[in-house]
């Protein structure tokens, strides 16, 4: 069905990447490959009906595959800790804007004061209430490679908490994560995922295609598959801008 066949007065953006068949890189490394297989073929349902056919795919797959957002329960073992099934709607859709980071190198920090310049540079203001999108571009430049899922700037443990004392509802990343690489190797934290669990101040990974709405303010959509007690869930994330 061609897309021309209903007209839209709003422009879409695609934010999401792929969960592909034993894409490797597609995830941060503590995460497993994900696997899609056939259930049942076309071929094999059509000796089962009469003038119909069907087929269904069978995935194994984690709840951080591709595009996803983390719930605090991600990080946080307490009992009665937010899960992804529990977490607000209103936190991934709403007013949003993409702020432009694309100048710092693979592995290095982003603190709260490169964030502030950065917004500054980018023309657009953080409001309260705001989604906002940090436009690293790795996914840009190493998807499909060994470095897209090790080599990724991060942001500092201030850094992401600057971001939550803007009012921010949460943010997202076009990496497998909003860390630093060489934290987690070297020192084997997690920082702002420590601010995920300590602020109930979610995150979104594996976002795509930030380019196109770089320093632009935008209505952004991220709803998670509805996953019960999981601690993170695939989300199609959209951008929606006047035509």
């Amino acid at each position: 069905m061609s897309s021309e066949r209903f007209s839209l007065t709003l422009k879409l953006v695609d934010l999401s990447q792929e969960i592909a068949h034993k894409d490797k890189f597609g995830q941060h490394p503590l995460h497993p490959t994900p696997y899609i297989f056939p259930y049942i073929t076309h071929e094999e349902s059509a000796k089962q009906l009469k003038g119909i056919s069907y087929t269904t795919e069978w995935l194994n797959i984690n709840s951080h595959s591709g595009t996803h957002v983390d719930s605090p329960r991600h990080c946080d073992p307490k009992a009665g800790a937010m899960t992804i099934d529990k977490v607000p709607l209103e936190w991934l859709y709403g007013d949003a804007v993409c702020v432009d980071v694309s100048h710092f190198a693979p592995k290095s920090w982003i603190s709260a004061a490169d964030l502030e310049e950065a917004v500054k540079k980018s023309g657009v203001q953080i409001k309260r209430g705001d989604i906002v999108l940090l436009y690293t571009a790795h996914w840009n430049r190493h998807r499909g490679t060994p470095s897209y899922s090790t080599d990724n700037p991060g942001l500092t443990k201030e850094a992401c908490e600057w971001l939550a004392d803007q009012g921010v509802k949460s943010f997202g990343v076009d990496s497998v994560t909003p860390d630093n690489p060489i934290d987690q190797a070297q020192n084997r934290i997690f920082p702002c995922h420590e601010v995920l669990r300590d602020r109930q101040f979610i995150h979104m990974e594996n976002l795509a295609n930030l380019d196109k709405v770089v320093g632009k303010r935008f209505t952004f959509i991220g709803f998670p598959v509805k996953l019960s007690g999981a601690s993170a869930a695939p989300i199609r994330a959209v951008a929606i801008l006047d035509g």
